[in-house]
């Protein structure tokens, strides 16, 4: 199995991917601004699409949806430390909104 991590926020507090992403790399799993992180697990041989849509699938089930969203993947866990967050940028999938 392995760990991933999909991030959605609201456009309303975002203007851009890059800063949702910004926010979650200085802030972690625990700012203030509407977003959500949500960790999950998948086996190793789920391809790309596979695993976007199960992130989509946690997230939604969360009262998020594609619309008005910026969304991106981690490979891996956000890891929190004293306002300190470790995410390997290389390792990020933004996810194309609905609009597109």
């Amino acid at each position: 199995m392995k760990t991933y991590t999909f991030v959605i926020g609201s456009i309303d507090d975002f203007d851009f991917i890059e800063s949702l992403m910004d926010y979650v790399d200085q802030e972690g799993t625990t700012g203030h601004l509407n977003y959500s992180c949500h960790e999950f697990e998948a086996p190793e041989e789920c391809d790309e699409d596979t695993v976007m849509m199960i992130g989509r699938g946690i997230a939604f089930s969360n009262d998020w949806s594609s619309d008005g969203t910026l969304s991106f993947l981690i490979h891996g866990e956000i890891k929190d430390e004293e306002d300190n967050t470790q995410m390997q940028m290389h390792d990020l999938w933004e996810i194309p909104s609905g609009d597109s």
